[in-house]
């Protein structure tokens, strides 16, 4: 299990994203050309401490970036906003996993390509869960 996995299945599960955005469109990774809006989910950073037993699990945090890509800078926006996964912080089993805790974390600047044109921008999440060794 990874920290993208809890990730996307925190997006999938919740409305106000679906309402935005396809579940097919929700990817971990690269999001393909085509069409928009689209999320993309990476982890971009990470560290494992070892659990007091030191058998059998290790307490990882991972930090993960959710790449919002859209038509419009409204478009852009909007899904940003939904994409917060709303109040509190998400903990318990999540996607097979113990889940410690999902918490919001930056938010990076207003990016995209006027070429195509796109809308990107990103939200980060630190991810504390047990990952079996």
């Amino acid at each position: 299990m990874s920290a993208v996995a809890i990730v996307r299945a925190l997006l999938l599960a919740h409305e106000p994203i679906l309402a935005l955005v396809p579940a097919a469109r929700i990817v971990a990774g690269t999001v393909p050309a085509g069409a928009l809006p689209a999320i993309g989910i990476t982890e971009v950073g990470g560290n494992e401490h070892d659990t007091v037993a030191r058998a059998g699990n290790s307490l990882v945090t991972s930090r993960v970036q959710v790449t919002v890509y859209a038509s419009s800078y409204p478009q852009q926006k909007a899904v940003l906003k939904a994409a917060k996964l709303g109040a509190g912080v998400h903990t318990g089993p999540i996607a097979g996993c113990a889940v410690r805790s999902v918490l919001r974390d930056l938010i990076g600047p207003d990016m995209g390509d006027d070429a195509i044109p796109t809308f990107e921008q990103s939200r980060d999440f630190m991810v504390t869960y047990i990952e079996p060794i």
